[in-house]
C-alpha cells in the first residue's frame, strides 16, 4: 500500500469510526448494493469515482449552503457530516 493508499485508508477508519451510525442511517435505493457490486466485478472504477465525487460535491454544497445561511456549521445528527 502507498503512503497516500494508507492516508485514504487512516481517513476513511477514521470517519468510520465517528459516524458510522450516521452513515448507517442513509437509506439507499433498493438494489443500490447490487449495482456498487457489479461495477466492483466488472473493474468499472470510473462509474464507482464519479458516485464518490457527486457525493463529495454534494457535501460541499451542503457546507456552501449552511455558510451563506450563517451557520458555522451544518447540524449534527443525520444529515451533513464534517471531514
Amino acid at each position: 500500500m502507498t503512503d497516500e493508499q494508507r492516508l485514504i485508508q487512516a481517513f476513511l477508519d477514521e470517519m468510520r469510526r465517528r459516524y458510522a451510525d450516521e452513515v448507517d442511517a442513509v437509506g439507499l435505493p433498493d438494489g443500490t448494493l447490487d449495482y456498487v457490486r457489479s461495477r466492483v466485478a466488472a473493474g468499472d472504477a470510473e462509474t464507482l469515482l464519479f458516485m464518490l465525487k457527486l457525493g463529495w460535491l454534494m457535501g460541499l454544497q451542503t457546507g456552501f449552503a449552511a455558510g451563506r445561511a450563517g451557520d458555522e456549521a451544518p447540524p449534527s445528527g443525520p444529515g451533513p457530516i464534517q471531514a
